[in-house]
């Protein structure tokens, strides 16, 4: 499974939108408001039908996240939490963590989850090549929180300070590096590939050069620690993607194309209400949902969520609503996935189901501020 993040990650310190904000500035306008949580589950429980509850509800709702329950999926709790989902005509939500061996994708196949959240593109992009009848109707975050994690004494700024790095990478990790290297026609050998658990240790020990991890995280773990840290997106070394993109089965969105849009309404109100509450609320909803099964650390929780905005809110996003992609956007998601190999193509995408939910709910965006980068 793609994760391309960080596990609950050891001590740390701390770290929002004006008039309204994952996965990546850390004020946004002149209040503080943030956002994300992720989450540790294991197994997914069937997705209900409407057959499973009373003739006027859609029954469970369920979203399969990417990562355990921490401050990455903060809207989805706060959906929960205040009813933005029953309100939608579900009678609950199914959250179910990832973390595991099954990817978010597959769930949404077999029936056990209605939406999934994809790391990055790399291995949904895949699977529909594959056969599987997926579509990307938008993104958590446009701007993707991903990169490389270095200290200063042995930095990676450029691509070029790639060669000879040791980089420390779980599966999905190094599926994105050799996409990042086919990107800049580079060989496969540039890096030395290090399988290496969650965490920093293995940077802090010097037991690789570089991690890759989400950069919202990350980078306030290794100075908590007491790291110089240098990092590089992979915007910054020419793979632009998504993080956390929404997938859905092309059976729902033409059978239970209203289902889902009562989802996706639920959801972009859950997020609403974190970015308006910021940091502190996030944490504390974070370390509600996730904090007792994964260890989190709550001032992580705070630190990481004070990045978030500058990876969800840009102008785009402020005037057509979170989670939305415009043409362009996706051009260049292709584009870069071809520049690794990878085959992609704008069909892979459905932004029409987005657009409905914005036109019959335009209070939907409440006029959030792009953070100062």
């Amino acid at each position: 499974m793609s994760h391309l993040r960080t596990a609950p990650l050891p001590a740390p310190s701390s770290p929002t939108r004006t008039a309204r904000r994952r996965r990546r500035g850390v004020t946004v306008g002149a209040a503080g408001a943030l956002l994300l949580a992720l989450t540790v589950s294991g197994c997914a429980s069937p997705a209900a039908s409407s057959g499973d509850a009373s003739s006027d509800s859609f029954g469970t709702a369920s979203v399969a996240l990417s990562w355990i329950k921490n401050y990455e999926f903060a809207g989805y709790y706060f959906g929960e939490d205040d009813g933005d989902y029953t309100d939608a005509g579900f009678d609950g939500v199914d959250l179910i963590a990832g973390g595991g061996n099954t990817n978010s994708w597959d769930l949404v196949l077999g029936g056990q989850a209605q939406i999934g959240l994809a790391s990055d593109l790399t291995g949904i992009t895949g699977a529909i090549n594959d056969g599987a009848g997926l579509k990307i109707i938008g993104a958590q975050f446009v701007k993707n929180p991903v990169g490389f994690v270095s200290l200063a004494a042995n930095p990676i700024r450029t691509v070029d300070d790639l060669k000879g790095k040791r980089i420390g990478v779980d599966a999905g990790g190094k599926l994105a590096v050799e996409a990042v290297l086919e990107a800049n026609d580079l060989p496969s050998d540039t890096v030395e590939f290090v399988s290496v658990p969650s965490g920093i240790d293995p940077l802090m020990n010097g037991e690789v050069d570089a991690l890759i991890g989400f950069l919202t995280n990350y980078p306030i773990a290794v100075k908590n620690a007491g790291g110089d840290v240098v990092t590089m997106s992979f915007a910054d070394a020419n793979y632009a993607q998504f993080g956390d993109a929404v997938v859905v089965s092309e059976k729902a969105l033409s059978e239970n194309r209203d289902e889902l849009k009562a989802i996706m309404k639920a959801s972009i109100e859950g997020w609403n209400t974190a970015l308006d509450k910021g940091t502190d609320a996030i944490a504390d909803i974070a370390m509600k949902h996730g904090g007792a099964d994964n260890g989190l650390d709550r001032q992580l929780q705070v630190d990481s969520a004070g990045v978030l905005p500058s990876f969800m809110l840009t102008k785009d996003t402020v005037k057509n609503g979170i989670f939305t992609l415009t043409p362009d956007l996706i051009d260049q998601a292709v584009s870069s996935l071809a520049a690794a190999g990878i085959t992609a193509d704008p069909s892979m995408f459905d932004t029409s189901l987005l657009e409905e939910v914005y036109a019959e709910n335009p209070d939907l965006i409440p006029g959030f501020t792009v953070p100062a980068s």
